[in-house]
């Protein structure tokens, strides 16, 4: 009998929103047993997830937003379980920020959800991994960490008041931080190569989106096996809202503090405190390694192209 997980974040009360298509799917009898968790506080699906895949099940889908999904990510790559035998992942995107569905192509459909289980469609995806030092502390990101300026808006958004939407937040917190944020002189090395220099942002991609709908990573595809690094450098706040329309469009900067790289594993130095967050969660601090792991996780449903 086949077996699913759904770890249900309840913020803003969305379990008695969903719940009757949730009730509706757990009587679908092709998915057999159907298991309903719900988060009670944050973090609460990292042990969620990891319980889920040490218990053994077929299916483990996040319903919620990218934050959501990282817990659940991270809750199973640390269970005890080998990574071949881990359940195939899937999402429910209901959050806040949607970052990763708008890559994946993956839309609020329990029906598409229920017919992909159903025909066992799942395809592999992969995933970054970052090494924090000196603790040698690991996380996993599915579709974005940041570097710089991304991770403390980050933080200041998981500690401000939520008076705004996500979108207009995650906007308005980026123009404070252009004032009272200073940049970081960072090293990146990769092999021979190397960048050095005063840094507002890094993305180490694995998805394109981050920050509700920006295109930070225009050439990142989660099946080709690479990090895409895109590097913003000394750049000034009229630079960042000139090129703001790109960003949304996905269309590449041209300057000359904007790089773009692909990796498969890269390095970050930095002489002073320098924020990292992934899939909009605020992990640490440099100094950091950032790899990737070809095809680590099996996710239900075909990986959208646009």
């Amino acid at each position: 009998m086949v077996k699913v997980v759904c770890i249900i974040n309840n913020k803003n009360n969305r379990l008695s929103r969903l719940l009757p298509q949730l009730e509706r799917m757990s009587r679908e009898p092709a998915l057999g047993s159907v298991h309903l968790l719900t988060t009670l506080w944050a973090g609460h699906a990292v042990e969620l997830a990891r319980q889920a895949t040490q218990d053994g099940c077929d299916y483990l889908v996040a319903v919620g937003g990218d934050g959501t999904l990282h817990e659940v990510v991270n809750g199973m790559m640390q269970s005890n379980i080998p990574t071949n035998a881990h359940p195939a992942l899937g999402l429910l995107p209901y959050g806040s920020a949607n970052d990763f569905a708008r890559t994946t192509g993956i839309t609020p459909s329990f029906e598409a959800l229920i017919l992909n289980i159903r025909n066992r469609a799942t395809r592999r995806l992969d995933l970054g991994k970052i090494i924090l030092d000196p603790r040698g502390e690991t996380r996993y990101f599915i579709n974005i960490s940041g570097v710089g300026l991304g991770a403390e808006v980050v933080k200041r958004m998981e500690n401000a008041s939520g008076f705004l939407d996500s979108r207009m937040g995650y906007f308005w917190h980026i123009l404070k931080g252009f004032y009272r944020y200073t940049k970081k002189e960072v090293l990146l090395t990769e092999g021979d190569w190397h960048w050095k220099g005063p840094l507002m942002q890094l993305a180490v991609a694995n998805g394109r989106y981050f920050g509700n709908a920006i295109c930070v990573a225009p050439e990142a595809i989660p099946d080709d096996g690479k990090l895409h690094l895109s590097i913003f450098g000394d750049l000034s706040l009229k630079d960042y809202l000139l090129n703001l329309p790109k960003l949304k469009k996905g269309v590449a900067i041209h300057h000359p503090e904007v790089h773009y790289r692909e990796a498969r594993m890269i390095r970050l130095e930095s002489v002073h405190p320098c924020g990292i967050e992934a899939d909009g969660e605020y992990v640490g601090q440099a100094p950091a390694t950032f790899s990737i792991l070809p095809g680590a996780i099996r996710f239900i449903g075909s990986l959208g192209r646009d």
